[in-house]
């Protein structure tokens, strides 16, 4: 059992300056020092939870790296629970792109647990995969895999391709699907609304790490990206000692401000509303522009594993407040939908979905260190800025920090990077002191 007593940090995370650039050689330092105790082993295995909301059927996938010795901080196991980003099922928290270490093992051989929770709809139940790979399922046609009962993958039948015009999105996507008018399809993609994934998150959460548990665990929550706005909503539900960040998208109406702010208020009127966008190879190129032809193919292939598209998590994150009413009123409207909802009322519905986009008192007790890139393509320091107005007061303690010359990317040596910041600032006290 690796205990440990909290310990000085390469960093100085009382005294630290709100919105300070870490520098190559503070990263480097703090790099060294998390190689020291990063030969524990650990077990990898997934976790399937079943469940029914809104009068549908719907399995919460966990990724699980348990350590064979904890890290306990003054008696406490470190827990991490994350959520992957927008284009991934959790297969990028293994290994990237390129082969290299990914942050589920490289925590876990330093003694973290990691438990990665695949948003509903992202693991392809119909694949022998382990990972729930999408490799063998043509990119132009997929779709959610909402259970793992579901027997075939959607058809044309099932939906039509439209055009990617308009989307809230910058990273270039070429097309978007959605599925036809009455269709079983279109019952399920009105049915997962960020509350049907926020109970899928809390459902694996209770199974792994029951309630009479809890005060002998250091619960952290991390989301990379799309993952980000998930996780800080399921803090005012299930709150964590702290959130680690990384290239962490926000609470919605946080990333929203750093539009709203420039005079610019396009996001509330997307028309994302069961809406699935397709992350194709323009949107890969977005992020990997630095890299030569031959490399980027290469890459790309291995992508394809991923399953390259956002669903229902698009008029969520991005605060389009308008295709998110839609929504919830397509549902109110459903046949499907149980009387024992329908009797709480339409506003009651409404409400619950909306107010997970806000900030509110009960992230009072949390202890967050967001940390993101200098060169981050989609979340620059202007855009973390205005993040951190908005949900910084709402928290214990909130540090905002930039990695010099870090982009958007969770790739192993950005891990080894972050990583190695995140381990300095939990054994130095930063999520556990009074």
């Amino acid at each position: 059992m690796a205990v440990m007593a909290m310990e000085s940090g390469i960093v100085d995370w009382t005294h630290f300056a709100n919105e300070s650039v870490l520098g190559r050689e503070v990263i480097a330092e703090a790099v060294r020092k998390s190689q020291l105790g990063s030969d524990i082993p650990y077990e990898q295995s997934v976790s399937f939870f079943d469940f029914i909301h809104y009068g549908k059927r719907f399995t919460q996938v966990a990724l699980i790296f348990a350590p064979e010795r904890p890290m306990k901080i003054d008696g406490r196991r470190v827990v991490l629970f994350t959520s992957e980003g927008g284009s991934d099922n959790g297969r990028s928290f293994v290994h990237d792109y390129a082969g290299g270490e990914g942050l589920a093992p490289w925590l876990a051989r330093r003694g973290v647990t990691f438990i990665q929770l695949c948003r509903i709809g992202r693991w392809n139940f119909l694949s022998d995969d382990p990972l729930g790979s999408w490799r063998d399922v043509p990119l132009g046609s997929r779709m959610p895999v909402f259970h793992r009962g579901q027997d075939r993958h959607w058809s044309p039948d099932d939906y039509e391709t439209i055009g990617a015009e308009g989307v809230s999105s910058p990273t270039g996507s070429q097309s978007c699907r959605v599925p036809r008018r009455g269709s079983e399809l279109e019952e399920y993609m009105i049915a997962l609304t960020p509350v049907t994934s926020l109970k899928g998150f809390d459902l694996a959460i209770n199974g792994l790490v029951p309630p009479q548990e809890r005060q002998d665990v250091l619960l952290l929550y991390y989301g990379f990206s799309t993952g980000g706005a998930f996780l800080w909503a399921l803090a005012k539900q299930r709150t964590p000692d702290g959130i680690v960040g990384y290239g962490m998208s926000n609470f919605p109406v946080a990333y929203y401000f750093s539009r709203a702010r420039q005079g610019n208020y396009n996001w509330l009127y997307d028309h994302s509303a069961a809406r699935l966008r397709e992350r194709g190879i323009k949107d890969f190129e977005f992020f990997n522009r630095d890299l030569g032809d031959a490399e980027r193919t290469k890459l790309w292939q291995e992508a394809l594993h991923a399953p390259r598209f956002k669903s229902h998590e698009d008029n969520f994150m991005f605060y389009n407040v308008a295709a998110l009413s839609e929504t919830v009123s397509r549902l109110w409207n459903a046949a499907f939908l149980p009387e024992e909802v329908r009797k709480r009322g339409f506003a009651q519905l409404m409400q619950e979905t909306l107010e997970l986009s806000f900030p509110g008192p009960s992230l009072n007790t949390l202890r967050a260190l967001d940390l993101y890139g200098t060169k981050d393509e989609v979340l620059p320091p202007d855009v973390a800025r205005s993040v951190s107005a908005v949900t910084g007061p709402y928290c214990r303690k909130y540090l905002l920090g930039f990695l010099d010359g870090y982009h958007h990317a969770i790739s192993s040596d950005h891990v080894e990077a972050f990583g190695s910041l995140w381990l300095d600032a939990i054994k130095s006290g930063f999520f556990h002191l009074a």
